[in-house]
């Protein structure tokens, strides 16, 4: 078991990488905002407020993902489309990943069974379960 963190700096990617995950197969993810630690000392630190060329003098927002996957293979396949789409804006400092191999992970409450769990995932995304 594996966690993937991606902090993404290009929110417009958000989407097409929560759907691209779906379709390997990872259905949950957690989205949080954050920023990075420049821009904020910047912007609420007077003595820092030169930084503010360096940071493009606005607060941007990046979007922190974190996903549990069990398996190697999804693992690699994640990482490989978090870095095409990235890849693909053309353009530099897109965000991070790092990966962290867990010693023990699991859903909390009601155990829910394979086909319970999927059903649920294609309603809160709009698909009609088959």
């Amino acid at each position: 078991m594996y966690l993937l963190t991606a902090v993404i700096n290009n929110e417009e990617l958000l989407d097409d990488l929560i759907t691209g995950w779906l379709d390997i197969g990872i259905s949950g993810s957690t989205v949080i905002e954050s920023t990075d630690s420049l821009q904020l000392i910047s912007h609420h630190v007077p003595i820092f407020a030169g930084f503010r060329v360096l940071t493009g003098g606005g607060m941007s927002r990046s979007k922190t993902l974190f996903t549990i996957i069990e398996e190697a293979t999804i693992l690699r396949q994640a990482v490989l489309y978090l870095k095409k789409i990235c890849k693909e804006t053309g353009k530099p400092h897109q965000g991070i990943y790092f990966v962290t191999k867990l010693a023990d992970a699991g859903r909390l409450g009601l155990d829910v069974d394979h086909d319970q769990h999927k059903k649920h995932v294609q309603k809160k995304i709009g698909k009609n379960p088959t």
